[in-house]
């Protein structure tokens, strides 16, 4: 009896270190990556400004880490190769608060001067959004990229 009890412990030991490392490892990912000082864009080359509303990194699906001066860059970019993106962090219009890019909502709009003239933002909030035009969550942004 008291061995089935230690099994019975142990299993929840390691199903919960098993839960806490995957736990950990989504946390990794889902935290903005830093963006080294004179980084350039991986679709067009130009300097990457860290502080832009503008920019965006991104962890592809082989685990590289790729930053783009210009959400359209970075939407143009994958639209084209059809890389699959591991996690995606820009920044909220509203705020300027890195935010989760695959949970943002995109608007499509000539009043942003954006670095290569995409002329697309991200918000937090749908709401946010569509103070500034049509939204389109993550998968559907890339249509505003023609």
């Amino acid at each position: 009896m008291a061995s089935v009890r230690k099994a019975g412990r142990l299993s929840i030991c390691l199903v919960s270190a098993l839960a806490l490392a995957l736990t950990c490892a989504v946390a990794v990912y889902a935290q903005p990556l830093t963006i080294p000082q004179g980084t350039h864009c991986a679709e067009c080359g130009m300097a990457v400004d860290r502080d832009s509303k503008f920019s965006a990194s991104v962890i592809d699906e082989k685990g590289g880490k790729l930053f783009f001066c210009d959400i359209g860059d970075m939407l143009y970019h994958f639209k084209k190769s059809k890389a699959a993106v591991q996690s995606v962090n820009v920044r909220d219009y509203a705020s300027g608060a890195w935010i989760d890019g695959k949970k943002a909502w995109y608007v499509l709009n000539k009043k942003f001067v954006t670095p290569m003239y995409w002329s697309v933002a991200a918000f937090s909030t749908e709401a946010d959004a569509k103070k500034w035009g049509a939204a389109a969550g993550f998968d559907s942004a890339f249509g505003l990229i023609k």
